[in-house]
């Protein structure tokens, strides 16, 4: 089951009534009503754009608006509480069940919170198993998480993964509000202690299609979509070798690459050695290099991470 932190929908202008004028900000041109915007940032994002010159209600989201039911995302058993939250505060109605069967998702964030290695041996383990440093590049996030992108110029073949510690994300200052806000904010920190976010950001209604793997962008196709499109961003970013599990420079790097050209045969590595080296150098010596390397691939290490893995 997919679950998401953040959703973007569009659907008619028809099932929105008994707005509250005062709360939102009015955008007009010539005496002709464009939209009526609310938008909060706390204790949860959310907006609800009434847009007249289109005929369209936009909502958007994050999790936090379940508050005391975070831990458990947006998904197809939630979305709907969502909206309820926001018949909660008062702003306008919003017709519920309409909505649900009729509207489109043009951004959403999937995500996965799993139990898994400390950050910083993510971070190090994508960083240097990065598939193609110039299509994929790494940007630092929250201080210890990472952000890994692909580099196109056209938005709708975009990906953006974002990978943080999200206890430590959510004691920092901008989650107070949200913490001050609901009634079991020790139960929902104990919750995410030790969890590691991985965030997918699609933002183009083509990449929700793609991604998920769905014929069209109905709210209702996005929540039962089967598929995984943070592993297959994953298994587009990071290419993996046999070497993996350790951290490497350069020369480990040629080293690993001829264990695994030579089957990992200890006597077909050696005599590569013989014909590749000076009379002077010590095979002995050597040897014990790719030894001592094929023990530690075998040896599950504290760095011993299969990412994919993970969010299988």
């Amino acid at each position: 089951m997919l679950k998401f932190d953040k959703m973007k929908l569009v659907t008619k202008i028809d099932y929105i009534s008994d707005i509250d004028y005062s709360k939102f900000i009015l955008n007009s041109k010539e005496d002709s009503i464009l939209y009526y915007k609310y938008q909060q940032e706390r204790p949860f994002y959310l907006l609800v754009m009434v847009n007249y010159q289109h005929k369209e209600l936009v909502l958007e989201f994050t999790g936090k608006i379940l508050l005391d039911n975070y831990a458990n995302l947006i998904n197809v058993y939630t979305a709907k509480d969502c909206l309820s939250q926001i018949n909660r505060l008062g702003i306008c109605h919003l017709d519920i069940d309409s909505i649900m069967e009729d509207c489109n998702v043009v951004k959403c964030d999937v995500t996965k919170d799993i139990e898994c290695s400390p950050i910083q041996d993510i971070t190090t383990n994508v960083r240097q198993n990065l598939s193609n440093y110039k299509k994929w590049i790494t940007r630092p996030y929250h201080k210890e998480g990472i952000t890994i992108e692909n580099v196109v110029k056209t938005p709708r073949y975009k990906k953006r993964l974002i990978i943080y510690d999200k206890a430590k994300e959510l004691q920092s200052a901008d989650n107070r509000y949200f913490l001050n806000a609901v009634s079991n904010p020790d139960e929902i920190l104990s919750y995410f202690n030790d969890k590691t976010r991985f965030e997918l950001n699609i933002n183009t209604m083509d990449q929700i299609r793609n991604l998920l793997n769905i014929p069209n962008n109905s709210l209702s196709a996005v929540l039962a979509s089967a598929a995984n499109p943070i592993l297959s961003v994953i298994d587009e970013a990071i290419k993996y070798n046999d070497c993996q599990h350790r951290p490497m420079n350069l020369r480990d790097y040629e080293h690993c690459l001829l264990l695994k050209e030579c089957n990992y045969d200890m006597n077909a590595i050696e005599a590569k050695v013989r014909t590749l080296s000076a009379k002077t150098t010590s095979i002995t010596r050597v040897m014990k290099v790719y030894k001592d390397l094929y023990n530690q691939i075998q040896t599950k290490s504290a760095h011993n991470i299969d990412i994919r893995a993970l969010v299988a």
